[in-house]
């Protein structure tokens, strides 16, 4: 990678073991789920709102592998069994949680048939992907995994390619149906990067945290340099690719969720996002779904492509960040889903 997430004398095993059990202990998971479970005895029937901590039974979903060129092992997918509209759904940094493999389910009952890839295959560190949640010690992963870039500015890394890849696979096992991309965090700006394939019609993008924030950055509040804050992780070259795709295809459109005050991924970059469509003629193709603490006049100063809301959340070190992935608050995970519900079923595809 150009460089690295953390400072040298924070990158010993030993740290991360003493972050996360400090942090846990003091109510904060550090990853970019960002959420406090409830306890094993949380009933796995998902009511409005309600954030579960144990996995689905995997027999609800069929598990598939994609070979991606360029690539050795075939990457593990699982999907929801019900037919409907297809959807990719990328995980954040900590994998296919139980969080995001619940909200596969009710987005099954949406009327969509989801698409969970594991980016980081199948085991990892020794574990399953499905149910895999470790949080901060991923880090550790991605640092060794060529694949990908996330503190760069003008890339992911090929990762991206990668996901192109699954996106034309799910695509064909579709009937050559156009999907829906979601990302999440690590990979809320993926589906931008994507938004070029032919086969994808809405990306949906989900708190994007890169170009990714070193640890000391969110501890003591580091001030960002512009271009970071802005940053939508894609080169020139990708973001005319778009452009002349958005170009030659009216249906396809951009859906953003985030928070106002997120610490982990700057606000900024749906403003840079928002402008710099409107400078090629796009700005109708992009909506964004915001919350902000009371009184906050970021989304009534952006009416025309934002809708907002007020948060349940009070601020953290790492709190607010996931949307509609696993939010903290319940009744902020159960408005982004509401949004998310009904911005998807908006869009054709």
């Amino acid at each position: 990678m150009a460089s690295s997430f953390l400072p040298h004398f924070w990158r010993k095993p030993s740290f991360y073991r003493l972050v996360a059990r400090v942090m846990s202990g003091i109510g904060i998971i550090v990853s970019c789920s960002c959420t406090t479970l409830p306890t094993r005895e949380a009933s796995l029937a998902a009511k409005p709102g309600q954030i579960l901590s144990e996995p689905p039974d995997e027999s609800r979903f069929v598990k598939l592998k994609v070979s991606i060129p360029g690539v050795e092992e075939a990457c593990p997918v699982w999907r929801t069994r019900s037919p409907g509209k297809p959807v990719l759904f990328l995980h954040p940094i900590n994998g296919l949680n139980p969080g995001l493999l619940h909200l596969a389910l009710e987005m099954e009952k949406w009327g969509y048939r989801v698409y969970l890839p594991s980016l980081y295959g199948d085991p990892i560190m020794g574990e399953s992907a499905y149910g895999f949640d470790k949080g901060i010690s991923v880090i550790r992963f991605l640092k060794q995994d060529g694949r990908w870039n996330p503190v760069a500015t003008d890339t992911m890394g090929p990762i991206v390619e990668d996901v192109a890849s699954i996106a034309r696979w799910v695509s064909r096992k579709e009937g050559g149906r156009r999907i829906a991309v979601i990302g999440n965090s690590l990979t809320g700006m993926m589906p931008l990067a994507i938004l070029d394939e032919p086969s994808v019609r809405v990306a949906v993008l989900g708190q994007p945290a890169t170009p990714a924030l070193r640890m000391h950055d969110i501890a003591f509040r580091i001030p960002q340099s512009k271009e970071k804050r802005e940053a939508l992780s894609i080169s020139e070259e990708k973001w005319e690719s778009v452009v002349s795709a958005m170009r030659s295809d009216s249906t396809k459109r951009i859906i953003g969720f985030h928070y106002v005050e997120d610490p982990l991924a700057s606000i900024d970059r749906f403003d840079s996002l928002n402008r710099r469509l409107g400078e090629a003629g796009f700005r109708n193709r992009f909506r964004a779904y915001v919350l902000g603490p009371v009184g906050d006049p970021y989304a009534d100063e952006r009416s025309g492509w934002v809708n907002g809301g007020t948060t349940a959340e009070r601020p953290r070190m790492l709190l607010p960040h996931s949307t509609y992935g696993a939010a903290e608050n319940p009744e902020d995970q159960e408005w982004f889903r509401e949004q998310l519900r009904k911005s998807l079923g908006s869009v054709s595809f």
